[in-house]
């Protein structure tokens, strides 16, 4: 039997734009990371964007837990 995680996620600003919600669950398989979390939501060119857990950013081989609870955000500036 294949074990699976589900992460809540939260798209803000741009992305946001593509998606039905700006908050959906996914499920992924238990050794997913935050690339396959990005690879499974449909928005294009998530590589600008900040992936925070817990208020730390996640980089691409970040390993994901049941229950996350991610932000995707783009930067910000200004001045």
């Amino acid at each position: 039997m294949r074990k699976t995680l589900h992460v809540k996620v939260k798209v803000f600003g741009a992305p946001s734009f593509a998606l039905e919600s700006k908050e959906i669950t996914v499920e992924l398989d238990e050794n997913a990371t935050t690339e396959d979390l990005l690879q499974s939501i449909p928005v294009k060119d998530l590589s600008y964007l900040y992936i925070v857990r817990d208020g730390v950013r996640l980089n691409a081989t970040s390993k994901l837990n049941d229950g996350d609870e991610i932000l995707i955000v783009p930067p910000i500036a200004g001045g």
